[in-house]
């Protein structure tokens, strides 16, 4: 088994598939990149038993077969040289399942162990549910839910996004119990039922790192226990995460009849600042006419901070708490020039949503308050 190809290629191609290596493994297999040599073409393949990812890289090459190459090994080589021919000639030992591996490039020659026969099963799937999206679209899904998602493993179910489907619409939602992200997108597929998934944060998380300039296919298979997403050259399949999801809906507040709009750099950065000067992190914002004050306090250290902001507010006058890393997350991933802030008191959910739509739009953000000493 002999291809040639040049070193940027198959980095390209490596550096895809090795984000689905773990880090840590008690199965061999998992540890390598699996090569598939076909019909003059190149297919890289990696799992850690939950997700996989195949990319495809051109080579110049007459020959068939398969061979397990330690994925970090072939990473290391491939990084630490310049854009060069390479050429990688495989060699299988009589009786036995090991190899070697010999590479050439202009400036020398290498040589690393290999497996034969080693690749992890892999399982065909009815994917009866297909939606395509642009890969902007799917970057803007993916960037405005993950920051949300638990990191609780015991609330498993919250470690993931929600994607639900139903009449041309696609909404995700992600939350880890003190703050919500609910973000809605079109789509030209229509259901027949509403349909729920929740694809693990881990998922979305290397999707991003994925992503190129070019539609990407998200299919999920008929027992909607896995997901596909594949754009031209890479494909990563996952499981989904099987445990249901909180209701959602039922913590979103209809009701907060107290509306802010205030210019969302000014209140972000004021957030950022502020909030250093709290010994927990908590802030305090106090809404009267057309001032909001941001405060914050270390008694212990004698330390405290104090802006005001101007603001369209008709309501009357409410102080509430917040962290102050949550609201600066939220108000970081709204993208308008003005931030709508919808309330009702200081122990209710507060919704954030982008400039001034009466309606809840495609994006909100739910942020709970803490409780705060006068």
């Amino acid at each position: 088994m002999k291809f040639t190809s040049t070193i940027k290629k198959l980095q390209d191609a490596v550096s895809k598939v090795i984000l689905a290596v773990p880090s840590k493994s008690l199965d061999a297999r998992f540890d390598n990149v699996h090569l598939q040599l076909e019909d003059g073409a190149l297919t890289l393949f990696a799992t850690d038993g939950e997700l996989s990812i195949t990319a495809k890289c051109e080579v110049s090459s007459s020959d068939r077969g398969s061979v397990g190459i330690k994925a970090r090994t072939l990473q290391d080589f491939l990084r630490s040289m310049y854009d060069t021919a390479v050429t990688f000639e495989i060699e299988r030992q009589a009786g036995a399942e090991q190899g070697m591996v010999h590479i050439s490039t202009d400036k020398g020659k290498y040589r690393m162990p290999c497996m034969f026969g080693d690749k992890p099963e892999s399982h065909k799937r009815n994917f009866d549910l297909s939606i395509v999206l642009k890969p902007s679209e799917l970057q803007d899904v993916v960037h405005k839910t993950l920051f949300a998602c638990s990191v609780d493993g015991m609330r498993p179910a919250m470690m993931g996004v929600l994607f639900e489907f139903e009449a041309g619409t696609m909404t995700a939602v992600a939350t880890d119990g003190h703050r919500l992200v609910r973000c809605r997108k079109q789509t030209g597929t229509e259901v027949a039922d509403k349909q729920k998934i929740v694809v693990p944060s881990r998922a979305l998380s290397i999707l991003q790192r994925l992503l190129q300039n070019e539609e990407v296919n998200m299919a999920i298979d008929a027992e909607r226990r896995n997901i596909r997403f594949q754009s031209e050259n890479v494909e990563l399949e996952s499981a989904l995460i099987v445990e249901p999801y909180p209701n959602y809906e039922a913590v979103i507040p209809v009701q907060n009849d107290k509306r802010v709009v205030v210019e969302r750099v000014q209140i972000h950065d004021s957030v950022k600042r502020v909030g250093k000067f709290s010994s927990i992190g908590d802030i305090k914002i106090v809404i009267e006419g057309t001032t909001m004050t941001i405060l914050a306090e270390n008694s212990s250290e004698g330390e405290s901070a104090q802006e005001e902001l101007p603001c369209e507010f008709s309501g009357e006058e409410i102080t509430i708490g917040f962290n102050s890393r949550f609201v600066e997350a939220a108000l970081a991933h709204i993208e308008t020039d003005e931030v709508s802030v919808e309330l009702s008191s200081p122990t209710t959910a507060v919704i954030f949503k982008p400039g001034r739509e009466d309606n809840q739009g495609d994006l909100i953000i739910l942020v709970m308050p803490v409780r705060i000493n006068n």
